[in-house]
């Protein structure tokens, strides 16, 4: 499961997945869709110390697409 919550809305949208190696290409195209649909510019991120937010792959998406990503402090909710 990857719960993406709007900071200032509080909307949530919950993804359903069978790996947590899919996280970076469901956040791709959960990224693409917002950005079309609603007319919306993602600007930051927020995210735990998960392995699969902290993979090289995803800092690169998130420096191509000019994406802040902020990381949580490390055993906090």
């Amino acid at each position: 499961m990857f719960v993406i919550i709007h900071d200032f809305t509080r909307y949530t949208w919950v993804l359903f997945f069978k790996s947590i190696d899919k996280t970076i290409y469901e956040f791709v195209r959960f990224s693409k869709k917002i950005e079309n649909e609603k007319d919306f510019s993602i600007i930051n991120l927020r995210s735990n110390h998960g392995g699969e937010f902290i993979s090289d792959l995803f800092e690169i998406f998130c420096e191509e697409k000019e994406y802040h990503h902020n990381v949580s402090t490390p055993r906090t909710p």
